[in-house]
């Protein structure tokens, strides 16, 4: 099969799979470094969370270029979701993912880290601030909204 056919075959799957592109539309302030092996798929799935923990879909990015710069609107609440699908020909395929909520502050900048190896994925979130000064987050899971 072509490359060309492959590439319409990935793009037809993705269009009927329901999930939708993450517009990316706000000022960038959340800087993603993806490093994952051959045979990892890794892709950011972001949710907006209301009063009552409650999420709305917004989008996915796919986490297939080595940086990626994403715009999270400040002052909302946003589920961020890491996930990871991975395929071989004799380990069949398995997916996982990390999720962490986020409320990005105004004049903040954000980096994600993203890394799958050897089938130990590892995924962090620093808060940077004006000066340049950075704080590791912890993760902070959906229900403790």
């Amino acid at each position: 099969m072509s490359r060309v056919a492959i590439a319409l075959a990935i793009v037809v799957l993705a269009a009927c799979s329901g999930l939708k592109t993450y517009p990316n539309d706000a000022p960038k302030n959340l800087h993603v470094a993806t490093q994952t092996e051959r045979g990892v798929r890794a892709a950011l799935h972001l949710h907006q969370v209301n009063g009552d923990c409650a999420t709305r879909y917004e989008g996915t990015l796919a986490l297939d270029q080595p940086a990626l710069d994403i715009g999270v609107p400040a002052g909302q609440v946003r589920y961020l979701v890491v996930s990871f699908d991975t395929s071989s020909f004799m380990g069949g395929s398995r997916s996982t993912s990390v999720g962490t909520l986020l409320t990005a502050r105004t004049g903040y900048e954000y980096e994600l880290a993203v890394r799958y190896k050897q089938d130990i994925y590892d995924v962090s979130l620093r808060e940077i601030d004006r000066k340049g000064a950075r704080r590791e987050l912890a993760r902070r899971p959906l229900a403790g909204c």
